[in-house]
């Protein structure tokens, strides 16, 4: 017998829903389809400083905080919640970010990549 681990999405979007900020605790992290979703709720993201959430997600700091130590995501974090245009600076930023998450912007970005390899 399996057991499914598998939690519900409309759970996970109302636990979102509720929360003022996400912290991703994985290292070296390709990507982050969680910290996309938390972005595209207007969540502020605190993510560590290595893989893909950093520099694609967050953009090495524009969209969103970072940190190499538990120590330093406490302090980003209480920076987030304890000073409210720190927080609606990165919130704004993660769903300005989020936008540009799309399928549609996905095959923009490659085929300039494809015709930019080709061409020169």
């Amino acid at each position: 017998m399996s057991v499914s681990t598998s939690i519900p999405k409309d759970l996970i979007n109302g636990i979102m829903d509720k929360a003022k900020v996400f912290l991703h605790a994985t290292i070296n992290e390709h990507w982050g389809i969680a910290v996309a979703e938390a972005m595209a709720r207007g969540l502020p993201v605190t993510v560590h400083r290595s893989g893909g959430t950093w520099s694609d997600l967050a953009g090495e700091g524009i969209y969103g905080l970072s940190y190499t130590t538990s120590e330093e995501a406490v302090e980003m974090i209480s920076k987030v919640l304890s000073d409210s245009s720190t927080w609606r600076y990165y919130s704004t930023k993660s769903i300005e970010r989020a936008r540009d998450l799309t399928f549609d912007k996905f095959v923009e970005k490659a085929s300039q990549l494809i015709k930019k390899i080709l061409y020169t």
